[in-house]
C-alpha cells in the first residue's frame, strides 16, 4: 500500500436485499418469542422463587450471602423476588393475565423490602420501583378495561413502589444532590460506615431515577421523590464540561468533580442521556429537552466517528479507548425517538455486523470489532434499538434481524433451566446467570417485535418505555397537576433550581430555534408506528407526517448498475485525488486524524449504487485483513527479578509512544519510585532515578509527560501503574496513548493498581527491587474468559490519555 498512512479505524457493512417477512413467518416468530419467555419464566418460578435470580445450569435461586460473592454485580440482589418484580408488566404485555394477576399476589404476600442488605440504588430503582410501577399501571388499566381477575386490585402496589422510594432517598442526602452509589435497605446510610466512603458514582447511576421517582410522586402526590431525582440530574447538568457539553463517566458525590473524565454513551453514561429526553417526554419539561439537545450535538461531534461511539477525554476531546461496550446498543433506538434516523440506521447496522462476526454481541469490542471482553449477558440493548427502528421504519429487514438474534438465543443459550450467559462467545461456555432483565426486557421487546396489535393487551402507543423496558403511561403528569404545576415551572425551570435558560446559548430559546430546526428533519421521515407519531408531535406540534401503512413495501434502497472497482490494497494511495473519488464513490470517507494517521468510514447510503457499496464492503475487509493493519504492539510482561523470594510476573500493557525493548527483546534495571510519584513534574530524585527504571502512578498529567519527564532524569524505561484498582484480569487490555509533542526514547508499560502496590511496597520497604520488562508470548486475551461490568463499575480498562 502507498503511502505511509495508517488505517486506525475501519468499518465494515453488510448489504442485505430487502425481504419481506410473510405473516405466517411472522406469526411463527411471536410463538417463538412467547415460548422462550415461558421456559425462562417458569424454569424461574419452578427453580428459584422466592430468590433474586435463577441460577441456569444448577436448576436453583442465587441467594445473596450463601452462593459464592460476585462483588458489585451481587448489588442489584435485595433479597426481593428481584426477577418476579422486573417480570411482572412483561406478563401483562404478553397476554398472560392470570398468571399476572397470581404473580402480583406472590409479591404482595412474599416480598419484603428491609432485608440488611447493601443494594445498588440505580439497580433498585429501575427494576424493583419501576418494575411495581409498571405492574401497576398495567394491572389499572386491565381493571379498567373489565379484567374480572383484577377487580380486586387497589393500589397495593403503590404501597410497596412507596416504600422502596423511601428506603432509596436517604442515598440522596449529600452536598451536590448527586446519590450515594448504595445504600442498606434496613439501616440506610447509617450501617455499615463504609458505605459514606464510596464517595464517587457513575453518571447513569446517579442520573436514571427521574422517570420512576416522577411516577411515583405523581401517584402520591409526595413531592420529595421527584425533586431528589431532579436535584441529582441538575447537579450532573452543572458538573459538565460547558464548552462542549460532555460528561464524565464516574463524579464524585460530595463536591461534584469528576473521577473518570472518559465520555461516551456507553457504560456509566448511557441511561443518563436517555433520561434527559424521555423527561421531557413524560413530564413535558423543555429543560430537559435542552439539556439532551446540546448533549446530543455533543456526542455528534466528539464521540461518534461514523457509525461507531468511541469514548473521548471530556476535556481534550481525544479518544482515549479502542473498544465500544454493548450497553451503547441502546443508542440508534434513542435517536428515533429524536428523529434522527440516518445515523440510528448506520449504527445499528455496525452492531449487526458486529453480532452476527461474534454469534452474540460481546460485552466490548474493539473498533475494528475483535473481541475486547469476551463476556454475553443475554443484553437487551440490541434487540431493543431493532424493534424500535423497525417500529419508526417499517422496514422488515429489522424482522430478520430480530429473527437471528432470537435463533442465536434459542440455539445457543437455551439451557434446561431457562437461558444461560454465555461466559465466552468465541468458545460459547455458559455461565450460571440469568439476569432479571433477560425476562423483563430481551424477551419483551422480542415479543413485541413480531406480535400484532390486537396481540399485545396494553396500548403500547401509550406508554413510555423506561431503561429496563417498564411502562410508564405519557399522561402521567396529569396525575395530581395541581400539586405539580405549582411545584415545577413546565417551561425551562422549577422552584428547586433546575434552571439554565440563562446561558447565553442559542438554544435557550427553545421555541424559536429549537424545535423548527428539529422538526424540519423529523418532517422528511417516514414513521409507520403512533408511537413516534405522539412523541414528536409532542416535541414539535402540529407536524404533516408522511405516515404510511405498516403494510406497506419501503421504497427501494438498493441501486443497481454495472460499477466496476480498480483499486487494490496493494496500490491504494490516499494522496491520489482518482483514488479517494473511487472510495467515495464506494461510500467511503477519509478523515484525518493527523500525526500521520486516517480514519475509513463506510456507509452503504453514501455509495453511488449498490454494485459500489458491495464493493466497498470487499475492499473495507480486504484492508482490515492486510498486513500493514495487522501490526499492533503486543502485551507486555513485567517479570521481578530481585528479591529472589517475589519473583513473579504480571502482564503490562504496551505504550503507543516511545520505541519497543530495543534488540535484546527486554529492558532489566532497579525499580525506584518517581518523586513526585506521579511524575507530571521535573522529578526532584533525578540522581536515584538517573539508569534505573521509573515506578510512577497514574493520573495529574498525560502519560506521555511522566515517561518524557522520568527520561529527562535519566531513566532507561517507565512503569506507570493504575491510581485505582481493577479487576485483575482486566490487565491484558491496557494500553498507553501517547499525544504530547515530539517523542520519548525509552520504553514504558502500564500495569494494574494491585500490581502498583505490590512494587511499591517492595521499594518503600527499602529492598533493591530489580524487574525486567519483556515481551509476551502469549496473548492472555485467548484464554481470558471472566470479564464483566456493570453500571456501578463502568467501563475503564483502557486509561484516557
Amino acid at each position: 500500500m502507498n503511502g505511509k498512512s495508517v488505517i486506525v479505524l475501519l468499518l465494515v457493512f453488510s448489504l442485505v436485499e430487502i425481504r419481506s417477512m410473510t405473516t405466517s413467518e411472522k406469526r411463527k416468530c411471536r410463538d417463538k418469542a412467547l415460548e422462550m419467555f415461558h421456559h425462562a419464566y417458569n424454569s424461574y418460578m419452578d427453580n428459584a422463587y422466592p430468590a433474586d435470580e435463577l441460577k441456569p445450569l444448577s436448576c436453583s435461586g442465587r441467594v445473596r450471602g450463601i452462593d459464592v460473592s460476585r462483588g458489585n454485580v451481587d448489588d442489584a440482589l435485595g433479597d426481593f423476588s428481584l426477577t418476579l418484580i422486573d417480570t411482572l408488566d412483561t406478563l401483562a404485555v404478553i397476554g398472560e393475565v392470570d398468571e399476572f394477576n397470581r404473580a402480583i399476589q406472590l409479591v404482595i404476600k412474599d416480598v419484603r423490602l428491609d432485608s440488611d442488605m447493601v443494594v445498588s440504588v440505580f439497580e433498585t430503582s429501575i427494576r424493583v420501583l419501576g418494575g411495581l410501577l409498571g405492574a401497576h399501571f398495567a394491572a389499572e388499566w386491565l381493571k379498567a378495561q373489565g379484567y374480572s381477575q383484577l377487580a380486586w386490585y387497589n393500589g397495593e402496589l403503590v404501597s410497596l413502589a412507596e416504600e422502596i422510594g423511601t428506603r432509596l432517598l436517604p442515598a440522596f442526602d449529600t452536598t451536590t444532590g448527586l446519590p450515594h452509589p448504595r445504600i442498606n435497605l434496613r439501616h440506610g446510610m447509617n450501617e455499615p460506615v463504609e458505605l459514606r466512603s464510596q464517595i464517587f458514582t457513575c453518571t447513569a447511576c446517579a442520573g436514571t431515577h427521574i422517570l420512576e421517582f416522577a411516577a411515583l410522586s405523581r401517584l402520591t402526590g409526595n413531592v420529595t421523590y421527584e425533586t431528589k431525582a431532579r436535584h441529582a440530574m441538575e447537579a450532573i447538568w452543572q458538573c459538565r464540561e460547558k464548552s462542549h457539553n460532555l460528561v464524565g463517566t464516574t463524579i464524585n458525590i460530595l463536591n461534584g468533580q469528576w473521577g473518570s473524565k472518559d465520555s461516551g454513551v456507553g457504560a456509566g453514561i448511557d441511561s443518563y442521556y436517555e433520561y434527559c429526553l424521555k423527561a421531557y417526554v413524560l413530564l413535558g419539561d423543555k429543560t430537559y429537552l435542552r439539556r439532551f439537545s446540546k448533549h446530543y450535538d455533543a456526542v455528534r461531534r466528539f464521540v461518534s466517528f461514523g457509525p461507531m461511539l468511541v469514548d473521548v477525554n471530556m476535556n481534550t476531546q481525544r479518544m482515549t479507548k479502542n473498544f465500544m461496550d454493548s450497553l451503547l446498543a441502546f443508542w440508534p433506538g434513542l435517536q428515533v425517538l429524536w428523529g434522527d434516523l440516518d445515523p440510528a440506521i448506520d449504527t445499528h447496522e455496525m452492531l449487526y455486523y458486529v453480532t452476527n462476526r461474534h454469534r452474540f454481541m460481546p460485552e466490548a469490542f474493539t473498533t475494528d470489532f475483535r473481541v475486547h471482553w469476551a463476556h454475553h449477558l443475554l443484553r437487551p440493548e440490541f434487540i431493543e434499538s431493532t424493534y424500535f427502528l423497525y417500529k419508526a421504519t417499517g422496514d422488515p429487514y429489522y424482522l430478520d434481524v430480530g429473527k437471528s438474534i432470537m435463533d442465536s438465543l434459542d440455539q445457543y443459550a437455551r439451557v434446561s433451566c431457562g437461558f444461560a450467559a454465555v461466559k465466552d462467545v468465541k468458545t460459547g461456555v455458559h455461565e450460571d446467570r440469568m439476569d432479571s432483565f433477560v425476562l423483563a426486557e430481551t424477551l419483551k421487546y422480542l415479543y413485541l417485535m413480531y406480535a400484532e396489535e390486537e396481540d399485545i393487551l396494553l396500548p403500547i402507543d401509550e406508554f413510555l418505555f423506561t431503561t429496563e423496558a417498564h411502562l410508564l403511561p405519557l399522561n402521567i403528569s396529569t396525575l395530581n397537576s395541581n400539586i405539580f404545576n405549582k411545584e415545577f415551572d413546565q417551561h425551562g425551570g422549577d422552584k428547586l433550581g433546575v434552571n439554565d435558560t440563562s446561558e447565553n446559548d442559542p438554544s435557550a430559546i427553545f421555541d424559536s430555534l429549537l424545535v423548527p430546526s428539529m422538526c424540519r428533519r423529523v418532517e422528511t421521515e417516514k414513521f409507520t408506528y403512533d408511537y413516534y407519531r405522539r412523541l414528536l408531535l409532542r416535541q414539535c406540534g402540529s407536524l404533516r407526517f408522511g405516515l404510511v401503512s405498516s403494510q406497506t413495501k419501503p421504497a427501494e434502497n438498493v441501486r443497481k448498475s454495472d460499477w466496476k472497482r480498480t483499486l487494490t490494497t496493494a496500490v491504494l494511495d490516499f494522496t491520489n485525488p482518482l483514488h479517494i473519488k473511487e472510495l467515495s464513490e464506494m461510500g467511503i470517507s477519509i478523515k484525518n486524524l493527523g500525526n500521520g494517521q486516517i480514519q475509513l468510514l463506510q456507509s452503504q447510503n453514501n455509495a453511488i449504487s449498490s454494485d459500489a457499496a458491495h464493493e466497498g464492503f470487499i475492499l473495507m475487509q480486504e484492508i482490515m485483513q492486510s498486513p500493514a493493519n495487522q501490526a499492533a504492539r503486543p502485551v507486555k510482561e513485567l517479570v521481578i527479578v530481585s528479591p529472589k523470594e517475589y519473583t513473579q510476573s504480571f502482564v503490562a500493557g504496551p505504550a503507543q509512544f516511545g520505541p519497543g525493548f530495543g534488540v535484546n527483546n527486554f529492558v532489566s534495571g532497579k525499580l525506584v519510585a518517581a518523586s513526585p510519584l506521579d511524575g507530571c513534574s521535573e522529578l526532584k530524585n533525578a540522581d536515584m532515578v538517573e539508569k534505573n527504571i521509573a515506578l510512577l502512578i497514574r493520573g495529574g498529567c498525560m502519560f506521555f509527560e511522566k515517561v518524557l519527564n522520568a527520561e529527562k532524569a535519566g531513566a532507561i524505561a517507565a512503569v506507570i501503574y493504575d491510581d485505582k484498582p481493577m479487576p485483575q484480569n482486566l490487565s491484558q487490555s491496557l494500553s498507553m496513548s501517547g499525544n504530547g509533542s515530539g517523542d520519548v526514547s525509552i520504553a514504558s508499560v502500564f500495569i494494574t493498581y494491585d500490581n502498583g502496590m505490590i512494587l511499591t511496597e517492595l521499594v518503600m520497604d527499602g529492598s533493591e527491587v530489580v524487574v525486567r520488562l519483556q515481551e509476551m508470548q502469549t496473548n492472555p486475551m485467548d484464554n481470558d474468559h471472566s470479564k464483566e461490568h456493570n453500571q456501578d463499575d463502568p467501563i475503564s480498562s483502557i486509561p484516557p490519555v
